[in-house]
């Protein structure tokens, strides 16, 4: 609910606005030296041109704008005008009689002609108020449809990335996987060390991303032991040139986002051919982080997917760098390339 000082604050912008324009206007008779006009026209007619003003952009024009054809707008706003002259021309005559004051020598009609002239003026000042405001209120309306629709994005995806965690009891899982490296080592320490890999991994995405940004030093090494997991489960067969260029320190950004772009890598992508490995580049500098894969494509069978961890990323990325980052993806039918550029 708004307070009363805030309802009062347009009203008295106007008031201030409408004052300024009467000093303005009444100050060029001094200027000139001209006979300045009665008092008692000032006090009257200028309610009568702020009543014309407000009645065709708060009476008339909301009522009447959008409709067809918009002659008959034209009209309404012609025939309010009209009328304004005929008060004018008639208040006029009165106040010349009750205070006594000569009237110029001018005809009925000349005194109307020139209230109808007067009248555009102000009619001219609506319309574009009119407009202007609605404009104002126009964009303010797409703003918060916009924030509205993003804080709903944002909530779903949040009770996603919830639901996913909640199927997975990591007390049980962690255990588990203690246990397995525990029976395993003694037999065989490359499948041990895969064990611990894999509860790294687990243990990053289920703890350590609650927060809306992490250190990139933490997401750096989530990447690593991806990569490292994927070697063992290959054999170290897989051709991969990770390089990380600047320095990782002291920089947040939102989790588990550049881990898509190599998942889909390593799904997709052939990755034991040596001329063609698959290539991660990082860089940091400027304020700027730019993160780019590039791998040859698989032909033949492949994995069935959704794409669904990509627009999730393009949600995510929208909703924490509005503005702030670019992603390309250049699809050929031989390679895939991921550029993304984050406004840090």
């Amino acid at each position: 609910m708004q307070t009363a000082p805030k309802k009062l604050a347009p009203a008295l912008i106007h008031v201030l606005a409408w004052l300024g324009f009467i000093v303005y206007e009444q100050s060029t008779f001094f200027l000139t030296k001209a006979p300045p006009p009665s008092y008692y026209f000032i006090l009257v007619l200028y309610p009568l041109n702020a009543l014309l003003f407000y009645g065709i952009s708060e009476g008339l024009l909301p009522r009447i704008a959008d409709k067809r054809p918009y002659w008959q707008s034209i009209a309404a706003i012609m025939g309010a005008m009209a009328v304004f002259a005929w008060v004018r021309t008639e208040i006029s005559q009165y106040l010349w009689v009750l205070f006594h004051i000569t009237p110029p020598k001018i005809t009925y009609w000349q005194l109307w002609s020139s209230g109808f002239y007067r009248s555009s003026f102000f009619a001219f000042a609506s319309v574009g108020y009119w407009f202007a405001r609605r404009a104002v209120l126009l964009e303010r309306h797409r703003r918060e449809q916009e924030h509205r629709l993003r804080a709903a994005e944002k909530s779903l995806l949040e009770a996603n990335l919830a639901f996913l965690r909640s199927q997975i009891n990591p007390h049980f899982l962690f255990n588990s996987l203690n246990f397995l490296y525990a029976q395993v080592y003694p037999h065989s320490e490359p499948a041990a060390e895969g064990i611990l890999l894999l509860a790294d991994t687990m243990r990053y995405a289920l703890h350590e991303n609650t927060e809306s940004k992490v250190p990139l030093a933490q997401e750096v090494q989530h990447l690593h032991n991806y990569i490292a997991l994927n070697q063992l489960r290959f054999n170290n067969q897989l051709q991969v040139d990770f390089q990380v260029i600047g320095s990782v320190q002291f920089v947040l950004i939102l989790p588990l986002v550049l881990i898509t772009f190599v998942e889909n890598c390593f799904k997709h992508g052939e990755l034991a051919d040596p001329a063609h490995p698959l290539r991660i580049r990082l860089a940091v500098a400027g304020g700027q982080l730019t993160f780019e894969t590039h791998n040859q494509k698989r032909h033949g069978p492949k994995e069935p997917h959704s794409g669904i961890g990509l627009a999730n990323t393009r949600a995510r990325l929208a909703l924490a760098y509005p503005e702030r980052h670019t992603l390309t993806i250049t699809d050929t039918p031989d390679f895939y390339t991921c550029h993304l550029t984050l406004e840090l």
